[in-house]
């Protein structure tokens, strides 16, 4: 009996002392996992490149005939963004965008571009007016009286505002918004103030539109952060415990509180009522920098999509199209972010909108998204999808595109969906830089090419290494906006750099396609959010007039449709703002202008 109970007492201290070590281990493996998840959540030090797939980012794209040239020098277009030496600000690093308008109605697009004072006390970061001069560049900003050297600019935007017949101009700054109005006589009045749209928020992106289709143009601001933070915090942060490479607080947007929006709604007589709250729109918890006003579900009223930045993309579905005959309601949205699933809580910058179903076979005649993101987060094509009802959702299709995981180590910012050789199908553009610093300089942040994503067939492949050294050549791009600025029929691409120069890449692809260039005429409110289809063959492609918003920027208010080889297009179709439509049938290539009825 004794050997037995000793015998019993010696596996039951087995069963202890093991169960003592599994305990053992399993709380260190809960102590570690903690550890790591603490770790991954601090994403200023994160490794873009960690325990992530990269199945598709070492397969080589098929040879392309795209080419850019970068003829900055030549056309005039000196610029330098940002003077004097970096400060680890967050609202320098943010900035800045730029603008192609028409402004002396010559015909030709003019170009806007933003600039932050910097800091450097001899040399003052002036915003710049472009004019076209036959595909040369004329600085005109100082006696246009739209440089605001006082400014610390963020974006841009032209728009006829007050109806008179020629285009405005809208800056947002963080601080004091301008909106500079066109005196007809080559200069601009800043009316900001007197018109209601000042502000004193940090600004970043903005769309136009008649929301309320009361004849008008209404205007919503994006506004990012309350940001309170010094040089002197910044520096701080060199000389701390945590060695020269630790990333101060100012630099972090998870370190302040979101600004909320506004909603200007015009009352036709040269002033705006702010009405985002009123309307539903606030968005007070997101950091919004940037915002499109587009048709997103086909009911012929202005919705809003709006990107923020660590924090919850929102889709805002104006109601004005869902009540019934006769009834009267006030101008009111819904947020249907969640049920649409493009409640994204990446850090959301650059913002394009298209048709792309063709991709698919799916052409349903809604716009599709394209969005780019911060390092390790990938780009987003939201493609959509129509239901009976009027609902609607997207689905997410960047890795059947190829769009995925080729920019997980990359930060894009702004963007375009053209059709850069013409061919039919919608290109894509972006602009990149990081907002990591170098580590042997924090001074400095880290430069990098830009993407040109060519559409073959259902996938994008990237082609700008081949697109000529000018596109392959590391940046620290910001804005983005796309013209046909020489007139010759394809789209050329103006870039920003941050703390760098103004780049402008001129098209040179090799081809002999044909293209057709529509401009609509008319008044403002219903040119912004119109849509124009165009059918070649077997093929339909449509763009909406402003809703390509880019980061900070706005492409020139043409949209140019490649037909391929064909010498006309089959149909056009014509979606102004208030519904309108006009048919067009064999419209030849070329440059064709429409007119409002």
């Amino acid at each position: 009996m004794t050997g037995k109970a000793g015998v019993g007492l010696s596996r039951r201290r087995r069963r202890i002392r093991s169960s003592i070590i599994l305990m053992g281990l399993g709380g260190g493996a809960l102590i570690a996992g903690g550890f790591w998840l603490e770790r991954s959540r601090n994403t200023d030090l994160a490794d873009p490149e960690a325990s992530v797939t990269s199945q598709f980012v070492h397969i080589a794209g098929r040879e392309s005939e795209i080419r850019y040239t970068d003829v900055s020098d030549q056309s005039g277009l000196g610029m330098r963004h940002g003077p004097g030496a970096r400060q680890r600000l967050l609202p320098e690093d943010t900035g800045s965008g730029l603008a192609w308008g028409d402004f002396d109605g010559d015909g030709d697009w003019d170009l806007y571009a933003v600039n932050i004072p910097g800091s450097d006390p001899t040399e003052v970061g002036t915003n710049r007016l472009f004019r076209n001069e036959g595909g040369r560049f004329v600085d005109v900003g100082e006696t246009a009286g739209v440089a605001d050297p006082m400014g610390f600019g963020m974006g841009a935007s032209f728009a006829d505002y007050d109806g008179d017949g020629d285009q405005d101009l809208c800056v947002t700054n963080y601080g004091p918004n301008r909106l500079f109005q066109n005196q007809g006589d080559g200069t601009f009045l800043d009316v900001a103030r007197a018109a209601g749209v000042d502000g004193d928020d940090w600004s970043c992106g903005m769309a136009w539109g008649d929301v309320d289709r009361d004849g008008d143009l209404d205007l919503y601001v994006c506004n990012y952060l309350s940001y309170e933070a010094t040089a002197a915090e910044a520096a701080q942060a060199q000389s701390s415990e945590f060695g020269e490479a630790s990333v101060p607080y100012t630099l972090n947007p998870n370190a302040f509180d979101p600004a909320p929006n506004r909603l200007y709604l015009n009352d036709g007589r040269g002033a705006f009522v702010e009405s985002a709250e009123e309307c539903g729109v606030l968005n007070a918890d997101g950091r919004s920098l940037g915002v499109t006003l587009c048709d997103l579900d086909g009911d012929g009223w202005l919705d809003l999509y709006i990107n923020n930045d660590v924090s919850t993309n929102r889709l805002f579905r104006n109601l004005s199209g869902r009540t019934l005959r006769g009834e009267h309601r006030s101008l009111r949205f819904e947020d249907l972010s969640p049920i649409t699933g493009t409640a994204d809580p990446r850090g959301s910058m650059g913002l394009s909108v298209a048709e792309l179903g063709h991709m698919s076979e799916q052409y349903d005649g809604l716009p599709d998204l394209f969005i780019t993101h911060w390092v390790a987060q990938e780009n987003a094509l939201y493609q959509s999808q129509r239901y009976p009802g009027g609902m609607f959702e997207y689905r997410d299709k960047t890795r059947q595109r190829r769009l995925g995981e080729i920019a997980l180590d990359h930060v894009g910012w702004g963007c375009a969906l053209i059709d850069m050789d013409l061919d039919g199908q919608v290109d894509i553009a972006v602009t990149n830089g990081s907002t990591l610093e170098e580590p042997k300089d924090v001074r400095r942040l880290q430069d990098q090419a830009m993407f040109l994503f060519q559409a073959q067939g259902p996938r994008f492949w990237e082609v700008a290494a081949q697109a000529g050294p000018s596109c392959a050549r590391a940046r620290a791009g910001r804005g983005l906006a796309a013209a046909d600025y020489d007139g010759d029929g394809d789209v050329d691409i103006a870039l920003l750099e941050n703390r760098g120069g103004l780049v402008l890449l001129r098209n040179d692809t090799l081809t002999d396609n044909r293209s057709l260039s529509i401009r609509l005429d008319g008044p403002a409110p219903q040119l912004f959010g119109a849509s124009v289809e165009v059918q070649s063959g077997p093929r339909v492609q449509k763009l909406w007039l402003g809703a390509d918003v880019s980061y900070l920027s706005g492409h020139a208010p043409e949209l140019v449709f490649g037909l391929g080889q064909n010498a006309k297009a089959d149909h056009v179709i014509v979606c102004w703002a208030d519904g309108t439509t006009l048919t067009l049938e064999g419209v030849r290539a070329g440059r064709q202008t429409l007119s409002y009825p």
